[in-house]
């Protein structure tokens, strides 16, 4: 049996060390052009060449996207990012349109391609079409039943494949959509989305101004286009067992608290099955985990639910079981440089996740920043000295986060 490789979402380079520190065998990441998620923070140039160097450094890998759909204004642009990725040597790029996969052949051919979602990869006559044309990878569609995943790994031997495991689902077809940029004009398709899917919407007929027809969901609104979240950590086994070569989380635009927990519960829980098969059984407490940080209503995805297609549609407002606090820098003793995210008090406690598996409760005994206020706030520039009463040391890269009350 193959053991996938743990693939996280790194928009920053922040996210990029946390995801290595929780696990992550590779990351993927984009320039702050041609990589669709334009609101992720993205790399400068500089930041990209300090990123692959860095990833060198920890033996990982790191895959650059250039899965715009260019149109003919975009191509002097991205070939001249294709000149710069040839000399900075990522391990791979991610493209969907062809003209770019032919232009990164040509200009950079010693550099892997891998097939983005984006290019809908649905059906093994498409992956074996990608396969004779060089690419390296195929990223399947996230609207396929696990019985298609199978069929294409059988036919199609000899090209790696990649699964999406955990995160949002597009209402689009593997995400090419013009809802954003008919109602914004933020073109999803370079990186732009207002995600207009996830807003709340009412029907009215024409003729009836004024008069909203009763389609309600729930007191917020109607949310039709607004996708679960996908959660595949329940079905762990039959992935593995389907040949996948890497598994891949969503997420370049979430928090460093989602990428640390979610790359931790995914490792674990791979690492244990691969491990001793016959004795796997998933341990509680991983779901539990990816409870507590923030998202929409979980599914398991296309891939093994039976219900109709609209019962997918049905999720509207974010829920988690902890609050973000922040993430601990480094610490000596029970005290800790803490990069705070949400407001947070002395004497109030917290729970502890840490990079080593550790999760334990503190009490926060004192906190204070550089010019000497003692109630932290939620400001990503703001860097406060933490004095905890812990049962144990607080870790380097540790989540710092608070029970939500329900």
């Amino acid at each position: 049996m193959k053991i996938p490789e743990l693939l996280s979402p790194a928009g920053d380079l922040e996210k990029l060390n946390i995801a290595f520190e929780y696990g992550a065998d590779a990351v993927y990441a984009s320039g702050r052009d041609f990589g669709l998620r334009s609101f992720a923070g993205n790399f400068t140039d500089e930041e990209l060449a300090q990123a692959v160097k860095e990833t060198r450094q920890r033996k990982k890998r790191i895959y650059i996207t250039v899965n715009v759909f260019p149109q003919n204004k975009d191509i002097l642009g991205i070939e001249k990012h294709l000149l710069f990725l040839k000399k900075t040597k990522p391990d791979a790029v991610i493209i969907s349109d062809l003209g770019v996969f032919a232009m990164a052949r040509e200009i950079a051919p010693e550099i892997p391609v891998h097939i983005s979602v984006q290019a809908n990869n649905m059906n093994y006559r498409e992956v074996a079409a990608w396969k004779n044309l060089g690419a390296a990878r195929i990223i399947l569609a996230r609207e396929l039943k696990i019985s298609d995943i199978r069929e294409i790994r059988q036919k199609v031997p000899g090209i790696e494949l990649e699964l999406f495991v955990h995160g949002a689902v597009c209402m689009s077809l593997s995400g090419r959509c013009l809802l954003s940029n008919y109602l914004t004009g933020r073109d999803a398709n370079k990186g732009e989305c207002s995600q207009s899917c996830r807003w709340s919407y009412k029907l009215m007929e024409e003729k009836r101004p004024g008069e909203y027809l009763p389609v309600i969901e729930d007191d917020r609104g109607t949310y039709i286009f607004n996708s679960k979240d996908l959660c595949t950590i329940e079905h762990i086994p039959e992935l593995m067992e389907a040949g996948i070569d890497s598994f891949k989380i969503e997420g370049r635009m979430k928090s460093t608290h989602y990428v640390a927990v979610t790359t931790a519960v995914y490792k674990k829980a791979r690492d244990e099955y691969a491990a001793a098969p016959d004795k796997y059984t998933l341990d509680p407490g991983l779901y539990a985990e990816l409870e507590k940080v923030s998202h929409r209503r979980y599914f398991p995805g296309f891939y093994f639910s039976d219900e109709p297609v609209k019962e997918h549609y049905k999720s509207s407002k974010y829920e988690a079981t902890r609050k973000f606090i922040g993430y601990a820098g480094e610490s000596a003793g029970n005290s800790a440089k803490v990069f705070v995210r949400n407001t947070v008090k002395t004497g109030e406690n917290v729970e502890i996740f840490s990079p080593s598996g550790k999760n334990f409760e503190a009490n926060i005994t004192g906190l204070k920043n550089a010019e000497g206020i003692e109630e932290a706030y939620a400001k990503q520039d703001k860097e406060y000295t933490v004095t905890f009463e812990a049962q144990d040391k607080i870790e380097k890269f540790s989540m710092i986060r608070q029970m939500v009350e329900q």
